[in-house]
């Protein structure tokens, strides 16, 4: 049985510290002014498992504080009876999941069949942020991990790449691109932290132009968001509008050519108003997504009461009339 030893103080100080699957744990020189801070950290990593500390075997809450120095001792665990997990334990599952005797259905994905999910998870963790809703945030954060992870193991299968090609990458990528952290360069605020990193970043994706910049944003996705790091490059060479309230005289340019666009061109005419919008937006510091998020939600909530009213009223909501719906949504707006 393999055996890992670690002492109390760099169980302490290591953040990310995690107990390799299927071996006992030893965690030694661990002295009475340590052993709440051990015990405390165990607990949050192991769970309530029962451990050995001198002759006493006990659950690891039901242990005190020992008289001099002393070791915590816990045997290697059930994987199925544990307390508390980690990413490697996540890595096995989805491994044992895919394996030949494992679930039909994870065996049967690829990169295709569950590229959508990403997306999907995205947005759900989104929303639980939106909401302050910790315990969704949670699992949804969970929900993230995992498609990551899925990835990873039908790579690896595959013989593409693994999770540890992924990690490693991402690590040395984030070494990379911190060089005000890691390196020789200087940042004292939030700007510049964040021109530090863009470029690392061009001379790591080797880009040397803004235009090299915008097509590298992937066209999957949302069209909102895509627009803003479109101008936000476009910016960085000064191709920009000094103010928002002079980026905003666009959008008046851009209804107009909508307004008196032919059928052909009336597409291309909506494209570029919104363009314009959201260009408004990014100069005075708003996310466009999550702007129109709120105002989607905002409009649903509201129309929803409208509907609900018309209903009371004992009216039909197709035939009550515009003035009529406009006059009940006054009324919603301002009860808020």
């Amino acid at each position: 049985m393999d055996q890992y030893v670690v002492s109390a103080i760099s169980l302490l100080e290591n953040r990310a510290f995690s107990a390799p699957g299927g071996a006992s744990l030893e965690v030694t020189a661990v002295t009475p002014d340590l052993f709440e801070r051990v015990k405390a950290k165990l607990l949050h990593i192991l769970g309530d498992e029962t451990c050995l500390i001198g002759d006493k075997a006990a659950p690891l809450s039901e242990q005190t504080a020992p008289n001099g120095e002393t070791s915590v001792f816990f045997s290697a665990r059930d994987f199925l009876k544990k307390k508390r997990f980690d990413f490697n334990d996540l890595i096995y599952i989805i491994h044992r999941l895919r394996d030949e005797d494992g679930c039909e259905w994870d065996k049967a994905q690829t990169h295709e069949t569950i590229r959508e999910n990403a997306v999907e998870e995205a947005y759900e963790l989104v929303e639980a942020i939106n909401k302050r809703d910790l315990e969704n945030m949670r699992e949804e954060t969970g929900d993230v991990l995992l498609q990551g992870a899925f990835h990873a193991v039908i790579a690896e299968d595959g013989g593409e790449y693994d999770v540890y090609d992924v990690m490693s990458e991402l690590c040395a990528k984030l070494i990379f691109r911190h060089p005000h952290v890691f390196g020789t360069v200087k940042a004292t605020n939030q700007e510049e932290a964040l021109a530090a990193w863009e470029q690392a970043k061009m001379k790591e994706k080797k880009q040397k132009s803004a235009s090299e910049r915008m097509t590298h944003v992937a066209g999957t996705l949302p069209q909102a968001m895509r627009a803003s790091k479109v101008q936000k490059y476009a910016a960085t060479v000064g191709f920009d509008f000094p103010t928002a309230e002079e980026a905003a005289t666009k959008v008046g340019e851009e209804l107009a050519e909508l307004l008196s666009a032919d059928e052909e061109d009336k597409e291309i005419e909506g494209g570029d108003l919104l363009f314009a919008a959201i260009n408004v937006l990014r100069k005075k510091g708003i996310n466009p997504e999550m702007a129109l998020l709120r105002s989607n939600k905002k409009f649903i909530r509201r129309f929803t009461a409208v509907e609900n009213r018309v209903k009371e009223m004992g009216l039909d909501i197709k035939t009550v009339g515009l003035e009529k719906l406009d006059e009940i949504y006054n009324q919603v707006k301002n009860e808020e």
